[in-house]
């Protein structure tokens, strides 16, 4: 499986940039024409979209590049792989979504409210309080994540900087990769990975990140995949993903992990005890 394209959609990467450009020049007119367009611009060759969004091919080209592909031809590539929104959900619960709201909302309740006990539970809260220690011990820290979890770990990213500690965060799969080869025994590498996918998907990165030498604490509900043998910390974040229920409990850990590190780390020395 090539780990470039199962990093993220299209979609994901359009939409990033057009929320967050501060200048509206031509790449951002064609990343909004191309997101209002989506499902056309998939079976569009480069002079369809160039007269859709009222550029040169050579434009087309660039912003591709731009985007962080090589060519067209690998963001059409790109461009084509599904991701779809019912993949996420069992058939059981699409048909009890349809035939009774009621019912499918008590049976997503049961396994959000599994997953946070689990997350929360005592012995859990040590590793997160374990966590937070080493990341304070850390010369760098490198937070991984794809799809969801990514936002999760620009809420850390976010929370941690405002005490003053930079948590290294990418979203392309190159710039994870060169992340995790500069990576060495003064390092943190946080992986964070609801049903433990990430080492299913981008084996190599993981493995890169494993064997640098840093210091490996993985978010999961897959504690016990000998994929994660090499992590120093193994933390729980519930014990189901189904019908993508494991995300409030993956956001629950790394919210814990925000306040441990503030209860330890910074209330004292930023005078505010």
């Amino acid at each position: 499986m090539n780990d470039k394209i199962t990093m993220g959609s299209v979609s994901e990467k359009l939409l990033n940039y057009i929320n967050t450009a501060q200048i509206h020049d031509s790449y951002y007119d064609i990343a909004l024409t191309m997101i209002r367009n989506y499902e056309k611009v998939k079976h569009m060759q480069i002079a369809e979209m160039a007269d859709l969004c009222y550029v040169s091919q050579a434009t087309i080209s660039r912003f591709c590049r731009f985007l962080g592909y090589e060519n067209f031809k690998h963001f059409h590539e790109d461009l084509n792989q599904e991701f779809r929104l019912l993949d996420d959900y069992t058939h059981q619960f699409r048909s009890l979504l349809k035939s009774s709201s009621a019912k499918a909302a008590e049976m997503y309740l049961e396994r959000i409210t599994a997953n946070l006990n689990t997350a929360l539970a005592e012995e859990n809260m040590k590793k997160i309080a374990q966590a937070a220690d080493m990341i304070h011990d850390s010369g760098r820290i490198a937070f991984f994540s794809h799809h969801f979890l990514w936002d999760a770990g620009h809420f850390f990213q976010g929370r941690m900087i405002m005490m003053d500690r930079y948590v290294e965060l990418f979203q392309s799969y190159d710039n994870q990769l060169s992340c995790a080869k500069s990576l060495d025994e003064n390092c943190t590498a946080i992986i964070c990975t609801a049903g433990g996918s990430y080492f299913n998907y981008y084996q190599k990165l993981a493995s890169e990140i494993l064997h640098s030498g840093a210091r490996v604490i993985v978010i999961t509900q897959n504690v016990h995949s000998n994929m994660m043998n090499g992590a120093e910390l193994v933390i729980s974040a519930g014990v189901t993903n189904q019908d993508d229920s494991g995300k409030f409990a993956v956001l629950a850990v790394v919210d814990q992990l925000v306040l441990q590190y503030m209860k330890r780390h910074y209330i004292r020395t930023s005078g505010q005890e």
